[in-house]
């Protein structure tokens, strides 16, 4: 990947205010110049829940975590605990949220090689009679409930965090004015805030302009979402990460390889 593959190329970044930085960096170290807009923040739930539940940490036979706030909000409660909490096995989606672990000390016994809850599911194998924990957000997808059930598990799903809207100051929509190259987005909640966010401050012109504007989702859930509110997708990754979301980025700007007819003729107008 070319060091400055991006350059020029103005990529408006919709994560939260506290994970924008890191694909930021990114895009900037490959010559972007990225636009945050944070269209999502995130607020802790009730712990009591949490707390009740740690109580029998040791009936579960497995502790997933799908994403990296997942992994944040669930060792904070941790941490407050007046006795330590021996973990079960650890099941993880996604090599951020592997990261995120091992800053807890922790290494996952289980990662699927693809990272969506169905290859999570399947890999567990038989789960018949055995309790699962799924620590997430309160508006966690409800496949990968159903599909650990398919498999016999007994799942219990508590909420650590809700996902809620940006406030957005309206001098960073100002940049919206102004010539995009693309949109990332990295969840289907960041595709519904942007476009919330656009309609509250009577951007109907920015609006219209996304149909010409190139977009990236981080993987095919998020692409479902964008595509549900009408809007294009460029560009998936293969790895559904930010490294694999900024990959994917610089395929879509390259320039299509020229062929040997066409090197001929360049050859000739030399």
């Amino acid at each position: 990947m070319s060091a400055r593959a991006l350059q020029g190329r103005r990529i408006v970044v919709t994560r939260s205010v506290a994970q924008a930085a890191s694909l930021c960096r990114h895009l900037s170290a490959l010559g972007a110049e990225p636009i945050a807009i944070p269209t999502i923040d995130f607020v802790p739930m009730p712990t009591e829940p949490l707390i009740a539940t740690l109580r029998q940490i040791d009936t579960y036979r497995w502790l997933i975590f799908t994403s990296v706030n997942a992994v944040e909000f669930f060792f904070a409660v941790v941490a407050a605990q007046p006795e330590s909490v021996a973990l079960p096995p650890v099941a993880a989606i996604g090599s951020a949220t592997t990261r995120r672990l091992a800053e807890q000390g922790v290494t996952p016994d289980f990662v699927p090689e693809v990272f969506t809850g169905e290859a999570l599911a399947t890999g567990l194998g038989d789960l018949r009679g055995q309790r699962v924990l799924l620590p997430r957000a309160r508006i966690g997808r409800p496949q990968i409930v159903t599909q650990l059930a398919a498999r016999g598990a007994v799942v219990d799903d508590i909420p650590l965090y809700d996902t809620v809207p940006a406030a957005v100051d309206a001098g960073i929509l100002a940049h919206l004015q102004h010539p995009i190259d693309a949109i990332t987005f990295t969840s289907p909640s960041s595709v519904r805030n942007f476009l919330k966010i656009l309609d509250d401050a009577h951007l109907d012109d920015v609006r219209q302009r996304l149909h010409q504007t190139r977009i990236a989702c981080i993987g095919p859930t998020t692409a479902a979402e964008a595509d549900r509110f009408g809007l294009p997708v460029h560009a998936i990754p293969e790895e559904y990460t930010i490294d694999g979301l900024a990959a994917a980025l610089v395929h879509l700007f390259q320039p299509p390889p020229s062929s040997p007819q066409q090197t001929t003729k360049e050859n000739e107008q030399v």
